[in-house]
């Protein structure tokens, strides 16, 4: 094939210019992230010709299932999102997250008389651990000759173009001799992204090629979740005199299958003889869906999966639109409004609601 397309080039007096920036980013899409054969691989590409993200077909649904998402749609816009946000999917990087806290990475790093500005670098992405956590790279260097060199940076560390790295801004570094093990720790307080580089050492009076092997993971921040749920520490109390209240407040989006609720309280206890509960829902022009659920009191507010306990809901409420949620109690009682973003929307992405919450008395 090869041999035939460079005859018709010659024939028809085609040329492909390899230097073209958009090539360089195809092709570098090509030499990224996993070897496996595609008939279709997706790149994004930003206006200034750098590879953003890299989907191979032939992975789209084991990564789907992988990710727990419910179809090869969302995954794919999952994907697209991804990109955009700088994540770069499929091109090599190790994301951490509560639910999948370590990975692992095989590869070689080269001596600079091999190639003086050729290092060796995995973007770890930890953003999703908001509460912070202890970062830990445990290393393993192959057994060929050659001494290596680790480093950890934040994600403004700009590499080189050619000359040694300039490591007094690393976060932390270790080194090893050739078979020996060796171990990077880094604590957080927030999530972040990183920058782990691999390089050999400088002053080496031969040049050489090692691999290494590295089990990247992250513990949270004890005590990160000591609760089931986020209270915000609102108390309604609704009687006759005053059978409704407005509150304003804000959800945070849970990622799919999770739920994260923010809980406010809702006594209606001066209703002896029951009454009906309304609960006329705004959400917030921000770039997350809110879904809400109505729970007894004494109901332990689930984490995970569909809220089953719940007594009435109101689900993925667009950013802007109006729902309600209606509910028929026969006797004064306390209830529990848990607000959550919804499971198709960024996870951690957050919006303002604004609930106005009343009561008819039978």
């Amino acid at each position: 094939m090869r041999e035939a397309v460079a005859k018709m080039c010659l024939r028809e007096g085609i040329t492909f210019n390899t230097d073209h920036a958009l090539a360089k980013a195809i092709i570098k899409g090509w030499k990224t992230g996993t070897k496996k054969g595609s008939p279709v691989d997706c790149f994004v590409i930003s206006p200034d010709f750098q590879l953003m993200g890299r989907q191979l077909v032939n992975d789209l649904d084991d990564d789907r299932r992988n990710k727990g998402l419910p179809s090869e749609e969302s995954y794919y816009l999952d994907f697209l999102n991804k990109s955009l946000e700088g994540k770069q999917p499929g091109l090599g990087n190790i994301v951490l997250s509560c639910d999948n806290p370590s990975q692992e990475v095989s590869d070689i790093f080269l001596s600079p008389l091999v190639d003086n500005h050729k290092v060796t670098l995995v973007n770890i992405d930890a953003r999703s651990i908001e509460n912070g956590g202890t970062l830990t790279i445990d290393i393993l260097i192959g057994r060929e000759e050659g001494y290596g060199l680790f480093y950890l940076f934040d994600e403004n560390f700009i590499i080189p173009k050619e000359g040694k790295i300039a490591t007094k801004s690393n976060l932390a570094w270790t080194c090893g001799e050739s078979g020996e093990t060796c171990q990077l720790k880094y604590k957080f307080v927030q999530g972040q992204f990183f920058k782990f580089i691999v390089t050999g050492e400088w002053d080496a009076e031969k040049p050489y090629t090692n691999a290494f092997y590295a089990k990247i993971s992250v513990e949270e921040n004890p005590n990160a979740h000591s609760s089931e749920t986020h209270s915000t520490g609102i108390k309604i109390i609704l009687e006759r005199e005053q059978p409704s209240q407005k509150v304003l407040d804000i959800f945070r989006a849970p990622g799919y299958g999770n739920q994260d609720y923010n809980v406010l309280s809702i006594d209606t206890m001066a209703f002896e003889d029951g009454g009906t509960l309304t609960i006329d829902i705004q959400v917030g022009n921000q770039d997350a869906s809110g879904s809400f659920d109505l729970f007894d009191a004494d109901k332990k507010l689930s984490t995970k999966g569909t809220p089953r306990d719940a007594l009435v809901s109101a689900w993925d409420i667009k950013p802007g639109q109006k729902d309600s949620i209606t509910y028929h109690f026969e006797r004064g009682k306390l209830f529990r409004l848990g607000a959550t973003g919804d499971w198709f929307s960024r996870k951690g992405r957050i919006n303002a609601f604004q609930a106005d919450i009343s009561v008819k008395e039978n």
